[in-house]
Order: structure tokens, then C-alpha cells, then sequence
């Protein structure tokens, strides 16, 4: 076949693919224009991946671990380049040519486009998918926060749900080699949430192909055909192993793996099992109601914003409504709540899809005699009572229990991705046939009408009734329902003489509740006046998909009562599907400015390679390390002239070019140095602090277990012992930071050993032991039990109930000290207070009744003692050490850590680093030895008298053979498409 004939053929394909380019640089002309899409996900993951990709730029090897977040932990999920997978490098570039937002846009519309060529539909119908897929909000709204990931995964659903429908229903070998290259891209995109999502899709169509081909006795093709799609995927599978297997490796140690711990912070005991708790899988759950969103983007609000903030149109609708410029103030100004009321914590969006590609799909089920449309169908309910969570429990609680894998994934949600590629595509198979049959279809003209009466009656009946929410939610109805006690709670908190102040006298009972009454009444007020604009928000909200209904109703009825041209009613259709659907898009992702004229949703280009700028706190810290060791400053001057090479290599000047060198001077710091932070703004939920330095804290879906355990046991109740241990340095909080001078280091010996039985007493021995006793005619409750005296670690619950029937929460302090009491009293006018027992001997007018004594019986040293459970005590000779020697860092890197030990006799040595039992090794003297774990997650070795090197390092060999197995099988899977060229013909038989 010549150029001009090929070119003659495939016009139409080059055409639509010229007007997805068009419509991709016009809805993303930013990114053509030197700006980049802000992204909070890609911000949080250039501060994760910082150590990792300077290591990789400095020496050219992947360090498969890093220590700048969470202590330390693998980069499985964090950044890992895996040179032997084709898949990735091509998916790599094709991004950076063209732009990672555009061209996961644009991969979305491919995408679509080529499921409707594997199911031979009509190009400009499938153009029209195309649009209706990628045009989903949540597609652009995930683009927005920068679920990157997610996005190339789900843009490559289509592609394979075609390649595999085509095995059955066109070119079974063609099918075959498709769904191999197909999902070698899929896996590569390394979401495996939405993957694995894709395989109820995948499993419902092969369960109904089985029926049908033993329907027509046709099981032994189907059969052949089955094999092909297990072989293909398994090359799939093999090209991708590097990262599938290190992640399901990983997956094991993460919060989405086994937890040894069986009981709650509390000392309340809870059977954990492998995988998520279902309180945090379903925390973000749809709203039964919310799922409206579909049909009609903003009934719930659109997204979780003040009225302050809230996009322009809403500030127009407020603006032009009946309300004064005093009463929109107010309204901003007094408003107790945002413009979304939908069930989710928060949310940067709505799941809608277009009611004019709804209105398509249920046409689908009307008129398409395919059973197949039953499987999608079937497939979009499920999907959307999954989505729902919480709010729908007993399905969730099924899957969870019985569905293998569905336990490792949080946020529910993101299986409607299952509804944005099944609605469309049921769309357009409505299409396809009405395209081919329109004659036929004319017949069936009463069909229509009723369908899209219906339909639209519907519409009509939510906008007159409403969705019975009242404009809120359970969260904040609870809250409306706490203000009058928190207001009470509030006005007895507060001493006498301020309340004077405002004219309020705290024995005039009848003046207080007035005053009360008054402030719940405002806030009431408020209240009321936010709930009627988000009635008018839903009312134009289901107006307007109203509109779009009859303007699509009014379309199609172009196939049945006109002979107007086929193409040119898609091609309208096309048109109405933007028209509705962009102007909601750009409220999450479009190029409005704020006020000082910049981008809202985009930012120079020169922000997004280096985001992050140092803060006065991180310059305090690099002085002072620099202080305390002179010798860095030569190596940091070094890192400076790095920067600065690369801000010239990249013509960045100004703030720009300081951040490029701040990365690099704390990169060159972080190498030569050893120490922690923990930033007490970010802590658990920011890797701000992990670019320039190694944090305790992060950003990060799949923590490892140990560390989070420790967090919510330990480190969340401010333990100073724990953060000594762990050899936090600095505490940051904005630009101040202060120094921990009992920080331990990286290295010191130890004198004592003590040993637990289990993960629960291990972990609660990092903290205090405490004696409570009753020493009043109340009840002491201990985590519901009733107690007169008991031991216990001071996270419990422990309520002391008054004679008189009120509750107080005894709080427990780290500051106690051992052999020094506290004692829980009540004054005089029953306030009461925790105090020293030294404070009540001085009470000589007897002013105090006490109630409950504190006494700390025990407390952990880390610099003395070291804790471990007794099946790790085996790898060691004795329990008693000296302490006697000294152990320090010789070198550092992710991957490997070298000490000098000078050590006098038998010692054992507790090391800063985070535990893992897979990868890293221990060498002492050039001998491997056993890791030990201590202090619940950190390392520990015995030494023997000497000196010596000691060396932790850090290796994944199933990694580096991975990377034969993908050469191996992407050369498999380039000689089947050759083969498929040069053997297969690629006529098939319509869908």
C-alpha cells in the first residue's frame, strides 16, 4: 500500500486526531503559553522525591529508598525508574513532548477513540465519546489536584476494554495482541486502584461472552480466545513486573498490609486484619443523594470552598440576585459553611457527565438489542452503590470481606470511573446503531417520545421537589445542633472580669441564656440565608441540565422525524456535548485570573521543576549545621555552584533561580549530614519540610505500617522520647524552629534490654507507666471498667464520674516525672484542675477534695535501654551491656550508611534508622550479621569488641531482573505485532 493510498484510507483518523490536538492546546492553551498546571499532589511529590532524584542525577542509580519522609522508607511509590520498561520511557516522553496535563488529556481522548475503532464504530461517533470520556469532571478535576497517575490509568481503560471486547466480538488474534500492548500501558500508568477496578468491568463482559458462546455452542472459540487474553496479559503482567511485584512487596509492610498491633491507642482491643480499616476506606463516601451530580453538576454545591472563595459564576448568581449589597456582605461575612453540602469530608468537585450523554446511555438501554448493554448497565449500578460507601454498608462490608483485594484501597469514589467509561460508551453504541438502522429505528418514533418524556419529567419532578437534603448535611446539622452548648461552654470558660467587659454579668442567669439566645439566633439566621442560595444554586443548577435535556431531545428527534444528514446530527450533538460541558469543567481547571491579574489554576513553568522555597526556619537550620560542623560549608558551597549551573542551564533567574540553588545546597547538606526535623504545621499531611531536609513526617497514601502505628500511639501524644530516639534535631513550625538537645544521633550504645511479648506492650512501653487510684466516693472508669487502682500507660480512656453525676476527662501528662504525683481535684466552686501533690500538702485550708492520684511508675530512656519483643532477643547473647565505646557516621546515602565503631567488649548498638525487613543488610567488619528490630521500628545490632566498619545498605535484586523480564517480553510483544502485520488481515466482521 503506497503513502497516497494509505493517506486516502485513513483521512478521517488523521482529521479527528487534528481536532483532538486543536481542542486539547485550546482548552489547555496555558500550557502551550510558559505556564504549568498547579498541582497538589505533584508539589507534595517533588517534596518526597527530592533526596531520591538528586541521588539519581548525582550518580546515575536508582537508591530504591529514601530517608526524607516518615523516618525513612522505600521509594516503591515514590519515584523508581525502571530502564528495562519501554512502556514507561514512551509514556515519559510522550508527556514531556507535548505537556503532562495536555497530554494526559489528550491520551483520554485517544483512548476512547480507539475502543470505538476496536468495536468498528463510526469515527465521528466515536469522536463524540471521545469528548463525552474525557470531558468528565472528574477526569479534569483529578488533572487539577494532580492525581497524575490515576489519569493515565484511567485514560487506558478504554483502550483495553476495547481490545478485549474486540477478542470476542471482531479479530480474536488481533484483540489478543492489543490487549497486550494495551495493558502493558495500563500497568505501567502503576495505579493499580483503577485497574484493579477495571477488572470487574473486564470479568462481568467475559462472564457474558461465557453465556453467549454456550447460548450458541460457540465455548470452544471462546475458550481460545479466553487463553489468548490470560496469555497476553501475562506479558503484560511480565513487562511491568518491576513494579507490580515491589509494590505488592511493599504493599505488605504499608497501612494497606497486616497490622501486628490488636489493639487501638486507647488499650481497647480491636481485630485488625490484613488491609484498610473500613472507617478509613469509606471515609471518602458519595452521598446517596450527591450521585444526582451525574445529571446535574452543582446540586450539592460543586465543591468544598468558602462563599469567599467560591468560582466567579457563583459570585454572579450571588451578585445578581434579589439581595442587597449589604445582605451579600453579610452572607459572605457570616456564612458558617461553604457552598458544598454534600456528604464528603471535601471535595474539589462534582461527578458529572453530561445529562445529554445520560440521556444517550438511556436511549441505549431502550433500543439496543445487544444484551451486552445490561453487562454495562449492571456494571454502572454497581459501581455507583460502591462509590457510596458508608452511606451503603452492607455491599461495601461484602466486598471488603469477600472480595479479594478490595481491602487495599481507600476512597471508594474512584470507582465511578467505571460509570464515566460506560455511560459514553453506552452512548455511543445507541449511536452507532441509530447511525446504521435510522429507517428502523423511525418505527420505533412513540419509543422515543415516551423515553424522553420520561426523562424529562424526571428532571422536572427533582426540581420541584428537591432532593429532601434542606440544603445540608448530618455534619453539619450536628454542628447547628452544638452551637448553644459550645457558646455556653465558651461564656463559663471565660473569667468574670472579661465577660464584664462586654457588659455580662456571670450570676445573672436570665442575662446569659438571653445572650446565648440572641448568638443562636444569629447564627440560625445565618444559616437560613446560606441554605436559600444553595436553593438557588440547585434550581439553576437542574434548570440548566433541563435546558441541555430538551436541546438534546430536540437533536436526536432529528433521526427519527427528519432525514437531515446522520453526520451532521453527531456532529451537533458533538457540539452540545462541549457546550455543556466545558463551561463546568473550567470552573476546576480552566484560565481565570485573580485579582492581581495572575492564573488561578496555572503557574510559570519555572515553578513547577522546583516548586518549593526555602523558609527562614530551613536557612536557621543549614546555618547552624554548618556551625556545629564547618566542614559542610565547603560542600554546601559546592551544591550552590550546582544550582547555579542548572539555573543557567535552564535560563532561570530571579526567585526562581534561588530555589534551584536552595534545592541543591540542602541536597548537598542532606548527603553529608544525618539529622531528622518534624514540621509541626505539616506533620503528617505535607512533604514540604522532606525537600529540604530528612522529616519524620510526609505526604504519603501508603504509609508504612509501623511508622503510622507509631504515630497514632506515640508520636501524636508528643512523647519526647520517641523523637529523641528518632534523632529529630529540629522542630519547624512556619519560619521559626527550635532545637531538641536531647536528640540521640544516629548511633549510641545502650546498657539494658527489656523484652515484650507481643507489638501491643512493645509500643505502649515507648511511653510512660502510670498508677491511677480512687481516692473519693466517685467511680473511676478505665476504658469503660470500673477501677479502685490500676497500672496503665496513659493513653486509655479514663473518665472520673461524680457523686453528682458529672463526667471529667483526666488527662495524662508526658511532663510527669517518676516518683513526683499529681492528683485530680475539685475546688470549692467544683472547678477541676490536675495538680502537684506538693501544691495539696501546702493546702492548709483544706480547698481541694481529691479525687484521683497520678503516679508514674516507669518511664522509657532510649539512651539507656532499648526495647524489643523476645522472638527478636534470640538473635542476641545477653540483656546487660557497659555501653562502653563509640560509633560514628562515617558517610551517607539513601542506600547506604557507614560507621566507625570503636567498641570495648560486647555491646549493642541502637540505630536511628527505620526498620525493614526486606532489602536492607548489615555488615560488620566486611561479615553480614542480623538486623535486629528495637524500640518497635528501629534497627539494633550486637557488636563484639573491636574496631571496625559497620554498613547498612540497601537492595531490591528482583528490581534489577526485572528489567531482563521487561526487555524480554517487550521483545515477545513487538514480534506479535509484527507478526500480526505481516499474517493477520485486519477486516472483521461489524460489531
Amino acid at each position: 500500500m503506497n503513502i497516497k493510498s494509505f493517506l486516502n484510507n485513513n483521512w478521517i483518523h488523521f482529521a479527528i486526531l487534528f481536532l483532538f490536538l486543536v481542542i486539547t492546546v485550546a482548552y489547555f492553551s496555558p500550557e502551550f503559553n510558559g505556564y504549568g498546571l498547579k498541582q497538589h499532589d505533584i508539589e507534595q511529590h517533588k517534596g518526597m522525591s527530592n533526596e531520591i532524584e538528586h541521588f539519581r542525577e548525582t550518580t546515575g542509580e536508582e537508591p530504591f529508598w529514601t530517608n526524607s519522609m516518615f523516618g525513612g522508607m522505600p521509594a516503591v511509590q515514590i519515584s523508581i525508574l525502571y530502564n528495562g520498561n519501554l512502556f514507561q520511557k514512551i509514556k515519559i516522553w510522550f508527556l514531556g513532548a507535548i505537556g503532562v496535563t495536555s497530554g494526559i488529556f489528550l491520551l483520554h481522548l485517544i483512548g476512547f477513540y480507539i475502543l470505538g475503532l476496536c468495536l468498528r464504530i463510526k469515527p465521528i461517533i466515536s469522536f463524540l465519546g471521545s469528548l463525552a470520556f474525557s470531558l468528565s469532571t472528574y477526569e479534569i478535576i483529578i488533572l487539577q489536584a494532580g492525581h497524575n497517575s490515576k489519569a493515565i490509568a484511567v485514560a487506558f481503560m478504554a483502550p483495553v476494554l476495547g481490545a478485549f471486547i474486540m477478542s470476542y466480538r471482531n479479530n480474536w488474534k488481533w484483540g489478543v495482541i492489543l490487549s497486550a500492548l494495551f495493558m502493558s500501558f495500563e500497568l505501567s500508568a502503576n495505579h493499580l486502584q483503577v485497574t484493579y477496578y477495571l477488572g470487574f468491568l473486564l470479568f462481568a463482559i467475559g462472564f457474558y461472552e461465557l453465556f453467549m458462546a454456550i447460548k450458541i455452542k460457540e465455548t470452544k472459540q471462546f475458550f481460545i480466545t479466553t487463553f489468548g487474553l490470560i496469555c497476553a496479559y501475562t506479558l503484560a503482567l511480565v513487562i511491568n513486573y518491576g513494579n507490580i511485584t515491589s509494590t505488592y512487596d511493599y504493599s505488605k509492610h504499608t497501612i494497606r498490609g497486616a497490622n501486628d498491633l490488636t489493639i487501638t491507642e486507647s488499650g481497647n482491643s480491636v481485630q485488625n486484619e490484613d488491609g484498610l480499616d473500613i472507617d478509613y476506606i469509606t471515609n471518602w463516601s458519595y452521598g446517596i443523594g450527591e450521585s444526582f451530580t451525574f445529571i446535574s453538576p452543582y446540586v450539592k454545591g460543586s465543591h468544598s470552598t468558602s462563599l469567599r472563595n467560591m468560582p466567579l459564576a457563583f459570585r454572579d448568581q450571588l451578585k445578581n440576585s434579589d439581595r442587597t449589597s449589604s445582605e451579600i456582605k453579610n452572607l459572605y461575612d457570616s456564612s458558617p459553611f461553604g457552598l458544598y453540602w454534600g456528604e464528603q469530608p471535601i471535595t474539589s468537585g462534582p461527578f458529572y457527565l453530561g445529562v445529554s450523554v445520560i440521556f444517550l446511555a438511556i436511549l441505549s438501554l431502550v433500543f439496543l438489542k445487544d444484551r451486552i448493554k445490561w453487562v454495562f448497565f449492571f456494571i454502572t449500578i454497581l459501581a455507583l452503590m460502591l462509590s457510596w460507601g458508608k452511606n451503603f454498608i452492607g455491599l461495601t462490608d461484602f466486598f471488603v470481606e469477600y472480595i479479594p483485594g478490595y481491602n487495599k484501597f481507600r476512597t471508594v469514589t474512584i470507582i465511578n470511573v467505571l460509570i464515566e467509561l460506560c455511560i459514553p460508551l453506552m452512548g455511543v453504541l445507541f449511536l452507532q446503531k441509530i447511525y446504521i438502522n435510522r429507517e428502523e429505528f423511525k418505527l420505533e418514533n412513540k419509543k422515543f417520545l415516551i423515553t424522553s418524556a420520561s426523562f424529562l419529567l424526571f428532571m422536572i419532578g427533582i426540581y420541584g421537589i428537591g432532593l429532601g437534603d434542606n440544603f445540608t448535611n448530618p455534619s453539619e446539622i450536628n454542628q447547628i445542633n452544638e452551637i448553644e452548648s459550645s457558646i455556653k461552654e465558651q461564656i463559663y470558660s471565660t473569667p468574670p472580669q472579661q465577660l464584664a467587659e462586654y457588659g455580662i454579668d456571670i450570676n445573672n442567669k436570665e442575662q446569659i441564656q438571653n445572650f446565648i439566645q440572641t448568638q443562636v439566633q444569629q447564627y440560625d439566621d445565618s444559616y437560613n440565608n446560606l441554605k436559600k442560595f444553595r436553593s438557588e444554586i440547585f434550581n439553576s443548577s437542574i434548570l440548566r441540565s433541563i435546558g441541555f435535556l430538551v436541546l438534546s431531545i430536540l437533536i436526536i428527534s432529528l433521526f427519527f422525524f427528519t432525514n437531515i444528514s446522520s453526520t451532521l446530527i453527531i456532529g451537533s450533538f458533538s457540539l452540545l456535548i462541549l457546550i455543556d460541558l466545558v463551561p463546568v469543567n473550567r470552573l476546576y481547571l480552566g484560565t481565570e485570573k485573580d485579582a492581581s491579574d495572575n492564573y488561578i489554576h496555572w503557574v510559570p513553568k519555572e515553578e513547577i521543576l522546583y516548586p518549593i522555597s526555602s523558609q527562614e526556619s530551613d536557612i536557621k537550620i543549614l546555618d547552624s549545621e554548618i556551625e556545629l560542623n564547618p566542614k559542610l560549608s565547603t560542600l554546601v558551597e559546592e551544591g550552590k555552584l550546582l544550582g547555579e549551573r542548572k539555573a543557567k542551564e535552564l535560563e532561570y533567574t530571579g526567585k526562581d533561580k534561588r530555589r534551584i540553588i536552595d534545592s541543591y545546597k540542602f541536597s548537598a547538606l542532606n548527603m553529608n549530614t544525618n539529622y531528622r526535623v518534624f514540621d509541626l504545621n505539616g506533620g503528617w499531611g505535607s512533604s514540604r519540610a522532606s525537600y529540604f531536609h530528612k522529616s519524620l513526617g510526609g505526604y504519603h497514601g501508603a504509609k508504612l505500617r509501623n511508622i503510622q502505628n507509631l504515630f497514632e500511639f506515640q508520636i501524636s501524644k508528643s512523647n519526647s522520647s520517641v523523637f529523641d530516639m528518632l534523632n529529630v534535631k529540629y522542630f519547624i513550625q512556619g519560619n521559626t524552629f527550635n532545637i531538641n538537645p536531647k536528640a540521640l544521633g544516629n548511633v549510641w550504645l545502650i546498657n539494658d534490654i527489656k523484652t515484650y511479648k507481643t507489638p501491643n506492650d512493645e509500643i505502649r512501653a515507648l511511653g510512660g507507666t502510670y498508677k491511677l487510684k480512687n481516692m473519693s466516693s466517685g467511680k473511676l472508669y478505665v476504658n469503660s471498667q470500673i477501677e479502685d487502682s490500676i497500672s496503665l500507660y496513659g493513653s486509655e480512656d479514663i473518665i472520673y464520674i461524680k457523686e453528682n453525676g458529672d463526667s471529667i476527662n483526666i488527662p495524662i501528662s508526658n511532663g510527669l516525672k517518676i516518683g513526683l504525683k499529681a492528683i485530680l481535684v475539685s475546688d470549692i466552686n467544683g472547678q477541676t484542675n490536675v495538680i502537684p501533690e506538693s501544691t495539696l500538702l501546702l493546702d492548709t485550708l483544706n480547698s481541694f477534695i481529691s479525687m484521683v492520684s497520678i503516679e508514674k511508675i516507669d518511664e522509657f530512656i532510649p539512651s539507656k535501654e532499648a526495647l524489643m519483643l523476645d522472638s527478636e532477643f534470640k538473635k542476641i547473647s545477653t540483656n546487660k551491656f557497659s555501653g562502653d565505646g563509640f560509633i560514628q557516621m562515617k558517610s551517607y546515602a539513601p542506600n547506604k550508611i557507614i560507621y566507625d565503631a570503636d567498641i570495648k567488649g560486647k555491646q549493642f548498638a541502637v540505630f536511628s534508622e527505620i526498620y525493614y525487613p526486606d532489602g536492607w543488610t548489615a555488615k560488620v567488619d566486611g561479615k553480614k550479621v542480623d538486623i535486629v528490630k528495637v524500640n518497635y521500628l528501629l534497627r539494633g545490632l550486637e557488636l563484639n569488641n573491636g574496631s571496625y566498619e559497620i554498613e547498612f545498605s540497601y537492595d531490591i535484586p528482583k528490581i534489577k531482573r526485572s528489567n531482563i523480564y521487561s526487555i524480554i517480553g517487550t521483545i515477545f510483544l513487538i514480534s506479535f505485532i509484527a507478526f500480526g502485520f505481516w499474517k493477520i488481515p485486519t477486516g472483521t466482521s461489524e460489531s
